[in-house]
Formats: structure tokens, C-alpha cells, sequence
């Protein structure tokens, strides 16, 4: 099963855990595109991806 973690840039906290793959920008619509820890506005265009072998 293949899933991704969307994370905040600023303070590291993981914003949402996907277990389907889809856009970050329909991930970041249930917070309103904000990190719910610090506040951070989050810009789906901002987002790049990296792959960890679990």
C-alpha cells in the first residue's frame, strides 16, 4: 500500500496522512491550506515530494 504524509515546512508536523494518493491542494482544504500546530499559511504550489522505503 502506498501512502504520503503531507508536512509542514515550518514546524515539521505532519498536516495529513494520505493513504490515496491525491493533490496536496484537496489535502490542504480540510485546514484551510493552514498547519493546525503553528498557523503556518501552506501554499499547495510550495510542496515538493520525497519517497522513504518503509
Amino acid at each position: 500500500m502506498l501512502s504520503a504524509d503531507v508536512v509542514c515546512g515550518k514546524c515539521g508536523s505532519v498536516v495529513y496522512q494520505m493513504r490515496m494518493l491525491k493533490s496536496v491542494k484537496d489535502a490542504l482544504r480540510g485546514t484551510n491550506s493552514r498547519c493546525p500546530v503553528c498557523g503556518a499559511a501552506l501554499n499547495p504550489a510550495d510542496f515538493s515530494v520525497s519517497l522513504n522505503k518503509r
